[in-house]
């Protein structure tokens, strides 16, 4: 029965390799997360089967792209393959956490399928190339300004004693250009996407603080500052620390405490 196993799935692979492009992203539309499974739990064939992945990306305008094709278009400077999960195509296509990315002309997977969290614990590089989440760890994409950090300071400790119940830092953003604000992770926490589906699934999570990253480059932030400079206990930073998380977890297609949704 092994050797029978073993001898339809090397037939399979075999024959999904020899596809014709569209008939293959026929198949793939339908069956691709399924396969997809293989590469978290089919050691043996992992690597056939992570060259037979497909992803939608922040550059292929809906179209699937072969890691390798991706390796293909990197850019001279890139060095990492980034990524980015969730449940919205749209908001992850949309989200502040690739601004800087996209910026830089770098290319991100979109990954919108539950089984892609447990792909990328699996495959952790391609052909030389380190998989990045685009929401965790420093991305190290530009320089802080050191003047306008130090300027910040005082109102970012502020503002992360204002919403110590809800995140565990604010720190100045090397991933924002436009936006205001957005959430990120440490490098070893779980993404937000796989806690919800842990805990849609009725599993417990560890109630993960995430960080908030403030754009010191926004007008939004001066105007705070200001107040904050004036008077650091004035009551509105409360009002305007709760915003600003709230702005935040809308970006990413979140629903905020007040009930609010992108």
């Amino acid at each position: 029965m092994k050797n029978i196993r073993q001898n339809l799935v090397k037939k399979i692979l075999e024959l999904l390799k020899g596809l014709e492009d569209k008939e293959y992203e026929k198949f793939y539309e339908e069956f691709g997360a399924v396969l997809k499974v293989g590469i978290h739990t089919d050691f043996e064939n992992k690597n056939k089967i992570v060259d037979l992945a497909r992803f939608k990306t922040s550059k292929s305008d809906g179209k699937w792209v072969s890691l390798k094709a991706y390796v293909d278009n990197m850019q001279p400077d890139q060095k990492e393959i980034y990524y980015i999960t969730g449940e919205n195509m749209t908001a992850l296509l949309n989200s502040p956490l690739l601004e800087q990315l996209k910026a830089k002309e770098y290319e991100v997977l979109l990954m919108s399928d539950p089984v892609d969290e447990w792909v990328v614990q699996s495959l952790t590089e391609y052909d030389g190339k380190l998989l990045k989440s685009a929401e965790k760890g420093d991305l190290a994409l530009g320089k802080i300004d050191n003047d306008k950090k130090d300027k910040y300071d005082g109102l970012f400790k502020q503002l992360r004693l204002l919403l110590e119940e809800k995140i565990k830092e604010v720190k100045p953003s090397t991933r924002l250009t436009d936006s205001l604000a957005c959430l990120s992770g440490a490098s070893s926490d779980m993404s937000a996407y796989l806690e919800k589906i842990l805990k849609a699934s009725g599993q417990k999570t560890p109630d993960t603080k995430r960080i908030l990253e403030l754009n010191m480059n926004h007008p939004v932030v001066d105007k705070i500052n200001s107040i904050f400079e004036k008077d650091a206990a004035a009551p509105v930073l409360k009002d305007y620390a709760d915003l600003l998380f709230d702005l935040a977890t809308i970006s990413e297609g979140g629903i905020s405490p007040d009930g609010w949704v992108s």
